[in-house]
């Protein structure tokens, strides 16, 4: 079969302007121009069946791996610098794109339209200027130049040639782009008229109609299932292949193999001989292996030189990879040059006793295929069962706490916060918990680290608001009049219509003064769009709730950031807090916080307060407003009214007095 849909919409070449010199990195980078490829021809061709959430989904992965990489090498050779401190805030920045995107309300074809946007201009500024400074500047540095002189050395070579690259290269993956999303129109328009062509069906017109429209079916379908350059099955096909091999019957464990493939060195090839050199040589090598698979397997390719091999018997997985490999090697002759092919592989036996999808297999062996491309290059890995237990672990608890949330299984403690000099309470910090019908009372670490950058994360924070504001309402009929702070997690801040859903949400208790309502954000949560958090800030403050900075001192605090953030009080962490009776260096942390917050006018809360000695050295350096266990754990909110009713000042605390030294 053939797919009459031109090959150049595989749209986004390697350039060699985004290569840095640090050759790891330049894999990872090309992983991601491989993920836009993908995505550019997954909604070309693709049906309804897959969503844009598992292209997001996949490059969130991308990234928690690749920054995490990057920043190690980058910290290790610039420390604390401030270029790296700030490369840091894009990549959270990167993250927080991405959520908006997942969480948007608009069109798929909208969505996927921002997407493309968002990818070639990252591709175009962060990895072409940023990565390239960054790494020129590493290597100068490791050569013995100074880290000032480095960088002033950088911005010279980089002057000017770096923003016509950029530019450059911006108008032509803006056309490639454009390209695309005029592609995935008419993809549009073709679902549109399967559609069409299913209620004719429906009807049944006379018997030359559905016959025209039968040929017309099997010619949608060779469009949307097969490769227009080798005549195979691209990834939707193989995709469906799997899922059909999945529905047949009860099948042994691990008695089928799925391999992802990656060609090696397929680029320097294409640039020796040119694209359709390499295009005959990804023809021939696909009528190669046809051959030497046996009938019931499938082979797919699933982009640029990327196949993948569905193998009904894993038990000669290993014979029959030996054999693509050793045809591969058989050399080819292309306009009068041999050549020869040769590849790495990840490979993903299933099923294995637990419920399978194929778009997961398939993204389970790209991702052995990525390892296997920096551990055993031209060799192939097995997906080991512990990665892939740890994979359906996190699957398993996602679907978990959306069950609980639906269950109402999750609980709020609460935590006092207290004038340590007068013992008034000034507020509570609400601390989500998991009452698990097995497990028992589960701490947010048990749940919250893997919602992290996940949806259900903004559900649950909406749930916490409503869940805090019906507990001040119930508090007021018991006459307790108390105020409530709340975490509000990054991607929560930064989604869609946040002050939108928040007035919502204080609509619903009109009787409950929003002031009472205190949010605690994260330094990192503002960096970057610092003007956007500005004025989302700002707009909230309208609605009448107030802001906190929680778990100050431990980010990218700078003075200018701290004067324009519109919050009313930092919250020190409680690392300055711990071991201050005989920590120097923790002394002058609170010093220098208190001190700041003096001059920017900010109330300010010491967390962890343990032991009546740390709280008197708090009320010695200024600070009269702390939490901890010295006063009360988080406890339950029946335990309040009487708690507070009980509360009394520790009398060291009482007859302390600013004036006196630790």
């Amino acid at each position: 079969m053939t797919n009459n849909v031109p090959s150049e919409f595989e749209i986004f070449p390697w350039n060699r302007n985004f290569e840095t010199g640090i050759d790891d990195i330049d894999q990872q980078h090309k992983v991601l121009v491989n993920i836009l490829n993908r995505l550019a021809w997954h909604f070309a061709s693709d049906t309804s069946e897959l969503t844009s959430d598992q292209i997001l989904d996949e490059l969130l992965s991308y990234a928690a791996f690749h920054f995490k990489f990057e920043e190690a090498i980058w910290n290790k050779a610039l420390s604390e610098d401030e270029m790296a401190r700030n490369h840091h805030d894009a990549h959270q920045m990167f993250f927080v794109q991405v959520e908006e995107l997942r969480n948007s309300r608009e069109p798929q074809e909208e969505v996927l339209t921002r997407l493309f946007d968002f990818l070639t201009r990252w591709l175009a500024f962060h990895i072409l200027e940023s990565d390239r400074r960054m790494a020129l500047t590493v290597e100068l540095v490791q050569q013995g130049l100074g880290l000032s002189e480095a960088r002033n050395r950088v911005d010279s070579e980089l002057s000017g040639s770096a923003s016509v690259l950029v530019n450059a290269l911006l108008e032509i993956y803006g056309k490639l782009s454009s390209s695309t999303i005029q592609l995935m129109r008419e993809k549009m328009a073709r679902l549109r008229a399967e559609d069409e062509l299913s209620r004719i069906q429906h009807e049944r017109l006379h018997q030359a109609l559905e016959e025209q429209a039968l040929e017309y079916q099997q010619h949608l379908e060779t469009l949307a299932y097969t490769d227009a350059l080798t005549g195979l099955w691209n990834r939707n096909g193989i995709v469906r292949r799997v899922r059909e091999y999945l529905g047949e019957e009860v099948r042994p464990e691990n008695s089928a193999a799925l391999v992802s493939i990656d060609l090696d060195n397929f680029k320097d090839l294409n640039d020796c001989l040119g694209e359709d050199a390499a295009d005959r040589l990804l023809g021939l090598l696909s009528r190669r292996w046809l051959d030497a698979i046996p009938a019931d397997a499938c082979l797919a390719r699933t982009g640029g030189d990327e196949f993948a091999l569905l193998l009904p018997d894993a038990n000669h997985a290993e014979s029959r990879l030996e054999a693509l490999r050793l045809t591969a090697r058989q050399p080819f002759e292309l306009d009068g040059v041999e050549v020869s092919a040769g590849f790495t592989a990840g490979v993903v036996l299933f099923p294995d006793g637990a419920v399978e999808d194929a778009d997961i297999l398939l993204r389970q062996a790209d991702n052995t295929l990525y390892r296997a491309k920096h551990e055993m290059r031209s060799g192939w890995l097995y997906l080991d069962a512990g990665e892939r237990s740890q994979y359906r672990a996190r699957q398993l608890l996602l679907e978990d706490i959306r069950r609980g949330l639906n269950q109402d299984e999750f609980r709020l403690y609460y935590q006092p916060k207290v004038n340590l000099r007068t013992g008034e309470v000034l507020g509570l910090e609400a601390l989500i918990r998991w009452q698990h019908p097995r497990k028992g009372l589960l701490s947010p670490i048990h749940f919250l680290p893997a919602i992290e950058h996940h949806t259900l994360n903004i559900q649950v924070g909406e749930w916490v608001l409503r869940e805090s504001l019906r507990q001040l309402q119930c508090w007021d009929e018991q006459g307790a009049n108390l105020n409530v702070s709340v975490n509000i997690a990054a991607n929560h801040l930064q989604s869609d219509n946040f002050t939108g859903s928040l007035s919502q949400i204080l609509a619903g208790f009109p009787d409950v003064d929003p002031a009472r309502l205190d949010l605690e954000i994260l330094e990192t949560a503002a960096l970057g769009e610092l003007d956007k958090a500005v004025k989302m800030i700002n707009d909230c403050r309208q609605l009448g709730v107030t802001f906190s900075l929680d778990d100050f001192g431990t980010g990218y605090s700078s003075l200018s950031y701290l004067k324009r953030l519109p919050v009313n009080t930092l919250k020190v962490d409680r690392e300055f807090v711990s071991g201050i009776e005989d920590n120097s260096e923790n002394l002058s942390i609170l010093q220098g916080v208190i001190g700041l917050s003096r001059v920017f006018g900010k109330q300010v809360v010491a967390e962890g307060v343990e032991t009546v000695r740390q709280g008197e050295i708090l009320l010695s350096l200024g600070c009269e407003c702390a939490q901890g266990f010295a006063m009360s754990p988080p406890i339950e909110a029946t335990r309040i009214p009487a708690w507070v009713t009980n509360w009394q000042t520790f009398p060291e605390w009482a007859l302390t007095r600013a004036s006196e030294n630790p």
